[in-house]
C-alpha cells in the first residue's frame, strides 16, 4: 500500500448520496424498520436483528441493493470486531463521511441488513461481520477493505473447527480481489487466509495465543515462533508482554525438520516459504494504559502518527493499528484516523465503568481462551478481582476451554467466582492455586468485595446479564 493508495480512496470512488432502490426494497426497509422500532418498544430486544430478517424476507436481494454506491469496510475475527469496528467508525466520522455500522454487534447477515438500512445517506459502511458469514456478506457487499484481526479457536459447540473458519475467510478473500485485505502478521492463521490477496496490506498488530496456531493450513507443517524479544514494544510494555507470544517471527516447517531439530532460523524465508511476512505498518508504546498514547508506524514510508488509545491492554493497540490502516485505506487523513479513535472511552457490550458505593467497578469483556488471555493483561494490579462465567448457548455450552487459561496470572489475589457456572470456575481457580470464594450473584460478589478499585471479567452473557442488571439499579447508564 502506498501513500497515495492509502489516501485517495474517497476521492477516486466518491460514494453516492444513497444506494438506487427500487418500490420493493422501499416496502422491506419501511416494514424492517418498523419491525426493529416495535422491538425496541417492547423491550424484546434492540432490533438488530429482527429488522434485517424482516426485510430480508420480503425482499431476499435487499443486502445487495443496499450496499449498492457504498465504499464498504468488513471486519472479522475471533476477537476485538466490534472494537476495531467502532474505532474505524469513528475515524470515518472525523475525516467527514457520514458512516453506517452495527455498533451493537449484529453480525450476522440480518444484522448487516440492519445497520445499512437504519442510514440511507451514509456513503460509508463499517461493518463487523461474524467469521463464518464473511464470505455471503462479502459476495453481496464487495467491499473495499476486509480486516482480518485474529482467529483462534471459540467454543466447538457453538463455532466449530478453527481449519473451517480459515478456510472459509481465505475463499472470501480469493473471491474479492477488488478489497485491500488488512491482514495481521502475527497470526499465522490470518496470514494464511489472507496470503493470496491481490493487496494484502500486513500489520503486526500482535498475537497473545498461539494455541490454534501449531500448523499450517497451507502446507501441513508446524508453525515454530522464534524466541527474540518484540522490536515493536518498548518500555513497560516490553515487560507486561512477558509470557504471551506476540514474537517476531513464524515460519512453517515440514514435521520431519522439526523432529530432527533442524529449524532453519538463520536462513531468510523465500517466497515461496510460508512464514511472517514483513510487516507494512507496525506500533510502539510504551504501556497499555488507558489513555496512554501509541504510535502507528509505516515502516516503508516513515510515516509515524500517534494515537491516544482510551481502552486498556495490549490488544487494543493491535485493533487501533488496523482500525487507522483501514481508515486510511478508505481515504481518511492520518490525523483525522488517530483523532476519531481517541473519540473511543467505551464500547457497549465490551468495556464499561462506573462508581457504587465507594467502589470504581471496571466491566471487562472475555468469551475464549484467547480472549481471556488478553483480558488478564488489561487487569488492574491493585484492583480486587470479580470473575463470571455463564455456559448459555451464546457462552457455548461446554466450558472445558476454562482449562486452557493461564489462571495463574491472578497468584496473589483473592478472587470472587460468580454466574451460572461459577462452581466450575471456582474449582479451575482452585486448581491454580488461586484463593477464590464463591457469590451466588453478581450484585453479591460486588458486596463481598471491600470499597476500592474493582475489575470485574465476564464472559458473554454474564456481562450482558450483570450490565442489565447495574442499568436497573441505576449505576450504569
Amino acid at each position: 500500500m502506498t501513500n497515495s493508495t492509502a489516501g485517495n480512496a474517497l476521492a477516486s470512488n466518491p460514494p453516492t448520496s444513497q444506494p438506487r432502490l427500487g418500490w420493493r426494497d422501499r416496502f422491506a426497509i419501511a416494514v424492517g424498520n418498523a419491525a426493529a422500532r416495535v422491538s425496541r418498544l417492547t423491550g424484546r430486544g434492540s432490533g438488530g436483528m429482527i429488522g434485517g430478517r424482516v426485510a430480508l424476507w420480503l425482499q431476499p436481494e435487499i443486502l445487495e441493493h443496499l450496499a449498492a454506491n457504498r465504499l464498504i469496510a468488513l471486519v472479522t475475527g475471533t476477537n476485538g470486531k466490534t472494537t476495531t469496528t467502532r474505532m474505524l467508525s469513528e475515524a470515518v466520522l472525523e475525516g467527514g463521511s457520514a458512516v453506517a455500522s452495527n455498533r451493537g454487534g449484529d453480525n450476522m447477515t440480518p444484522g448487516v441488513v440492519t445497520a445499512l438500512m437504519s442510514n440511507l445517506h451514509a456513503g460509508v459502511a463499517v461493518l463487523e461481520i461474524d467469521e463464518m458469514h464473511l464470505e455471503l456478506i462479502a459476495k453481496a457487499t464487495c467491499p473495499r477493505v476486509i480486516v482480518l484481526l485474529n482467529l483462534s479457536r471459540d467454543q466447538l459447540d457453538r463455532v466449530g473447527e478453527i481449519a473451517v473458519i480459515e478456510k472459509r475467510i481465505r475463499a472470501a478473500v480469493d473471491e474479492n480481489p477488488q478489497a485491500y485485505v488488512v491482514a495481521n502478521v502475527d497470526d499465522p492463521l490470518v496470514t494464511s487466509a489472507a496470503w493470496d490477496s491481490a493487496h494484502p496490506v500486513w500489520v503486526a498488530a500482535g498475537k497473545g495465543w498461539s494455541g490454534d496456531s501449531l500448523t499450517a493450513p497451507r502446507t501441513g507443517g508446524a508453525i515454530i515462533y522464534s524466541q527474540d524479544e518484540p522490536d515493536t514494544l518498548t518500555g513497560e510494555s516490553r515487560e507486561l508482554a512477558s509470557g504471551f507470544d506476540r514474537t517476531v517471527s513464524w515460519r512453517s516447517v515440514p514435521v520431519e525438520d522439526l523432529l530432527a531439530q533442524e529449524v532453519p532460523w538463520d536462513r531468510p524465508p523465500t517466497q515461496s516459504d510460508f512464514a511472517r511476512p514483513n510487516p507494512k505498518w507496525i506500533w510502539k508504546a510504551e504501556n497499555f494504559h488507558a489513555g496512554s498514547p501509541m504510535r502507528l508506524v509505516d515502516t516503508a514510508s516513515g510515516e509515524d502518527t500517534t494515537a491516544t488509545v482510551w481502552l486498556p491492554g495490549r490488544a487494543n493497540r493491535g485493533n487501533a493499528l488496523q482500525a487507522f490502516v483501514a481508515a486510511r485505506l478508505l481515504g481518511v487523513e492520518a490525523q483525522d484516523a488517530a483523532a476519531g479513535i481517541a473519540r473511543v472511552r467505551d464500547v457497549a457490550g465490551r468495556y464499561a465503568s462506573f462508581d457504587v458505593q465507594g467502589r470504581h467497578i471496571r466491566m471487562l469483556l472475555a468469551k475464549n481462551p484467547a480472549g481471556w488471555m488478553e483480558s488478564l493483561t488489561m487487569l488492574n494490579p491493585q484492583a480486587e478481582i470479580i470473575v463470571g462465567v455463564n455456559g448459555q448457548i451464546a457462552d457455548g455450552t461446554d466450558l472445558s476451554w476454562l482449562w486452557d487459561v493461564n489462571f495463574e496470572a491472578l497468584s496473589g489475589k483473592t478472587v470472587v467466582a460468580t454466574g451460572e457456572r461459577g462452581a466450575d470456575l471456582q474449582v479451575r481457580l482452585n486448581y491454580a492455586g488461586i484463593e477464590t470464594r464463591w457469590a451466588p450473584t453478581v450484585l453479591e460478589a460486588i458486596e463481598m468485595v471491600a470499597p476500592g478499585e474493582i475489575d470485574m471479567l465476564l464472559n458473554y452473557t454474564s456481562f450482558r446479564d450483570a450490565r442489565a442488571e447495574f442499568v436497573a439499579q441505576g449505576w450504569l447508564r
